[in-house]
């Protein structure tokens, strides 16, 4: 009698990547169960609102945020409530070289004088230069696409943390211990966030995931500016100072801003713990000021900020790859949140085919070609 318990497909991270696999799996029928020690959406997948937008400087994912945002409808379809709002998105600093990949994939969208700025965004500051207007982007409800994911996966889901993954001495599938048994599965995926390099390890990948802290503040949206269009902020322009990003939380009257850059995340130090002199109300204090100068819709005292983990690999905040040898499929990157619909599919395919599908093995030839 073996001391095993068995399963076709293991997946392990309960965020939006691993909940995404596992409801492609268990619509196409298939056995699968999903691990995490904490509840679906505790980690990285944490918080109320993602930016979904079209535009990225890889076409690869550009056409990858064009089929998540399907899979988002289908999702929204599916629920009977809306996932991504109507908001769009507005960026600032760039030009029509920023836009190559939604033009080559058809993406709709158009600069607009600086000017007139303040009729796509009336809470910002005037601008000199045109800003990109992408209408088919909006704000994630982030808690509302984690719930939904959960409540279709359902039962599957098994609270418990995962200690390691191995490969068996027979080369047949993987082993994972868990803290409350041992498996053996016919393919285990990998979406673990902070995890996935450890874990990844264990089976012989290389991930060279960079963890880091960032800070988010929340502004309140001034009464007068209440009900005016609040679009999704991206801006690398510089002209404020700190560059940044920006998403109103839903239907709240709050706005989250945080900045962009190599140089605005806090790495963990070797023990895992953060470095000495570590202040993350300085990063606060930077936004604050930026949204004073940029943005005066809004309050530039924060109500809340949010501090949240970062996983980048080596190119940045866009990249993602994804790593498989028989019987494991590992994934790792940041930005992920709204192509989880579209990587979702493709995880689930390469469980189900104990093969990586060529868009994703595109994508992590990218990835290595830019490092």
């Amino acid at each position: 009698m073996t001391h095993r318990r068995e399963v076709d497909i293991a997946v392990i991270g309960a965020g939006v990547l691993g909940l995404a696999t596992a409801e492609a799996l268990v619509r196409r029928g298939a056995d699968v169960l999903v691990f995490d020690g904490r509840p679906p959406g505790a980690g990285l997948s944490g918080g109320l609102t993602r930016t979904f937008r079209h535009r990225h400087d890889n076409e690869l994912h550009v056409a990858m945020a064009v089929e998540g945002r399907r899979g988002f409808a289908r999702w929204e379809q599916r629920l009977g409530r809306e996932l991504i709002g109507p908001e769009g998105a507005v960026y600032h600093g760039m030009d029509h070289s920023h836009v190559t990949g939604m033009a080559a994939q058809r993406v709709e969208h158009s600069f607009v004088p600086g000017a007139v700025g303040g009729e796509v965004f009336p809470a910002l500051a005037r601008v000199g230069t045109p800003l990109l207007v992408d209408p088919g982007a909006g704000a994630i409800r982030a808690k509302r696409t984690i719930d939904a994911l959960a409540h279709w996966v359902g039962d599957r889901i098994v609270q418990a943390d995962v200690h390691s993954v191995t490969v068996p001495s027979d080369g047949d599938g993987a082993e994972f211990q868990t803290t409350e048994a041992i498996y053996r599965a016919r393919h285990v995926v990998i979406c673990a966030g902070t995890a996935v390099t450890r874990l990844g390890a264990s089976v012989g990948f290389d991930i060279p995931v960079r963890s880091a802290l960032h800070a988010r503040p929340h502004f309140r949206v001034r009464p007068e500016f209440a009900g005016t269009p609040l679009p999704c902020w991206v801006d690398i322009s510089g002209e404020f100072g700190v560059n940044v990003y920006g998403s109103p939380i839903g239907a709240t009257g709050t706005y989250v801003v945080g900045m962009i850059g190599p140089a605005v995340d806090v790495p963990f130090g070797p023990d895992g713990g953060l470095p000495p002199g570590t202040d993350m109300e300085e990063h606060v204090r930077r936004v604050s000021a930026y949204v004073a100068k940029a943005l005066p819709g809004l309050d530039p005292e924060p109500v809340g900020a949010r501090v949240c983990v970062m996983t980048k690999l080596p190119k940045g905040s866009d990249a993602l790859r994804a790593w498989h040898r028989p019987g494991v499929t590992t994934i790792a990157g940041h930005n992920l949140f709204k192509m989880a619909p579209a990587l979702g599919e493709l995880l689930a395919d390469a469980a189900e085919k104990d093969q990586l599908p060529e868009a994703l093995e595109r994508a992590g030839a990218d990835a290595l070609e830019a490092a």
